[in-house]
């Protein structure tokens, strides 16, 4: 008899030149909309300088650039991203988690259930990889360089999925216990 098998995985996602672009882009918009907002403070602070107005507009100015760099910040945070893999028995939840904040289910599926599991380099079954036509791949790796990348194909709701994912050792291995057909672990 089999023991209960929990285990978690919280992968960071290296950031990509997109990710990187997109960040560079929004501190310029931030840099352009807090020197339009400081042309129009003094301009308005020098049109009502005298009345009690004058120093309201600047306080209100300088508030909404505060705004802008916080809007700013929240954006570039939402690029920060992490993967959690967690393995129940067979059964696994991979979630996408935004700035360490915001949680979005991506994949739920059942190892007994898989089409094929192997890694993306393992000669013998990566013609599977390679020649299987999937209907959505979920890439949920960190960073495809440091290797260990398996895939899994799997068919839900009459439509065929692909996960890329690094799992663990002792993750693909407990894996592999609830179906030894068609989980393959590359020997070192």
């Amino acid at each position: 008899m089999m023991n209960d098998i929990y285990l978690e995985y919280i992968l960071k996602k290296k950031k990509t030149g997109g990710q990187k672009a997109i960040i560079a882009v929004i501190i310029f918009a931030a840099i352009i909309v807090s020197l339009a907002l400081l042309l129009l403070i003094f301009a308005t602070a020098t049109a009502l300088s005298g009345t009690q107005f004058g120093s309201f507009s600047f306080s209100i100015g300088l508030v909404l650039i505060a705004f802008a760099w916080y809007g700013a910040y929240l954006l570039m945070s939402m690029q920060n991203i992490e993967y959690e893999y967690i393995l129940t028995n067979s059964e696994i939840d991979i979630d996408k988690i935004m700035s360490k904040k915001a949680r979005k289910r991506i994949a739920s599926f059942d190892f007994k259930e898989i089409n094929i599991c192997a890694n993306i380099d393992d000669n013998e079954h990566n013609h599977d990889y390679k020649n299987v036509t999937v209907s959505k791949t979920f890439d949920v790796t960190g960073d495809k360089s440091r290797g260990n990348v398996y895939f899994v194909d799997y068919s839900q709701d009459s439509e065929n999925y692909r996960v890329l994912f690094q799992p663990t050792s002792k993750m693909i291995e407990s894996i592999k216990r609830f179906n030894p057909r068609n989980v393959f672990v590359m020997e070192d």
